[in-house]
């Protein structure tokens, strides 16, 4: 049986030097509270503080968006969203799903998201919405 991998997490660096894991620390995973991902909006709107780098870390494996010094140039967003999805079919009794986590960097026009396969992290997409 294929399992979810569940040591995919986001990772982003904050306009103060701070780098966050999804997680880990102040946005840790706690029963009863926000998701790591409301906890990192509610400390970035309470510290005045913006994302300048975001991207999906598993092991040792980084897939990064641009960031606001984007590597090979290009645009800088203007902000980034995580989300996991799943899908699944009902007929079969969920026997045949998949899982992904996808980030995706804010542009005024479009957004740029780059999902990872949770389920074999050496899969991975871009795609141009």
């Amino acid at each position: 049986m294929i399992t979810e991998n569940t040591s995919c997490r986001w990772v982003a660096g904050l306009s103060n030097g701070e780098t966050l894991v999804e997680g880990k620390g102040i946005v840790k995973e706690i029963k009863g509270e926000d998701s790591p991902w409301h906890k990192l909006q509610a400390y970035l709107k309470e510290n005045n503080l913006t994302i300048q780098s975001f991207g999906l870390w598993v092991d040792d494996r980084h897939f990064n968006l641009p960031s606001n010094k984007p590597k090979f140039g290009g645009q800088v967003p203007i902000g980034y969203d995580c989300h996991r999805y799943c899908a699944s079919d009902a007929l079969s009794g969920g026997g045949n799903s998949e899982h992904y986590i996808f980030a995706e960097a804010i542009y005024p026009d479009y957004r740029v998201q780059l999902w990872v396969d949770l389920r074999d992290t050496s899969k991975s997409w871009i795609t141009v919405k």
